[in-house]
């Protein structure tokens, strides 16, 4: 809350707040994002050789388990590096969340001066009756999911989050403060601009190493 206040002393502004709250946290929790698409970018790599030994030892798991922690071992790469940032970033969320959700304590912060409107015309600690906000955190999320879905072609399942994700953001963000669903579209945003980055960087490289 203290974080939101002091954003909100800088620019009078509780939408401009949230937009300059979530960039921050981003860039806190940045190196454990670019720890997370390094992961993901490994084990895409490795992917030809993990269905071979799929292939080979159908029919055995154990076997199968083995020789894919093997494979692991050997390219140096931890299966769980991808899981832990997310983990480490949960907390940061449900503390945001709980803060955003509660904006009738940030008005006994800031005092009778504080307003929850967004560039006065919306009321971020009321349901956006447009459904904009919502919308949009449901588009931008989609757009994340297809990037990280084609980083990872070999799960099946992805194509089915990709469809039912931007959904549930959607559906979920209706019915609560538009500030929350703001701080879910500056977040995607956020990453899908870092994704689109870091690949233009992996090709350049690739095409550098190449020439």
């Amino acid at each position: 809350m203290e974080s939101l206040a002091f954003f909100y002393s800088l620019t009078n502004d509780y939408g401009l707040s949230i937009i300059l709250l979530t960039i921050a946290v981003r860039l806190i929790t940045l190196p454990l994002s670019m720890k997370q698409i390094a992961s993901t970018r490994a084990m895409q790599e490795i992917a030809p050789e993990r269905k071979k030994l799929e292939e080979k030892y159908k029919d055995d798991k154990e076997k199968l388990n083995k020789a894919t922690m093997e494979l692991y071992k050997e390219k140096n790469i931890n299966p769980l590096a991808g899981c832990l940032p997310l983990l480490v970033q949960f907390p940061v969320l449900i503390s945001v969340f709980q803060v955003l959700r509660e904006t009738e304590l940030m008005a006994e912060r800031i005092g009778e001066h504080f307003s929850p409107e967004f560039m006065g015309l919306l009321d971020l600690s009321q349901t956006d009756p447009y459904f904009i906000i919502p919308i949009l955190a449901g588009l931008t999320t989609y757009v994340q999911t297809k990037q990280t879905s084609a980083q990872q072609p070999q799960q099946g399942g992805m194509g089915m989050m990709t469809m039912l994700m931007p959904f549930m953001i959607v559906a979920f963000s209706i019915g609560l403060p538009a500030g929350l669903p703001l701080y879910w579209l500056v977040g995607n945003l956020f990453s899908i601009g870092q994704h689109y980055i870091v690949a233009q960087v992996g090709a350049r490289e690739g095409g550098g190493t190449g020439a």
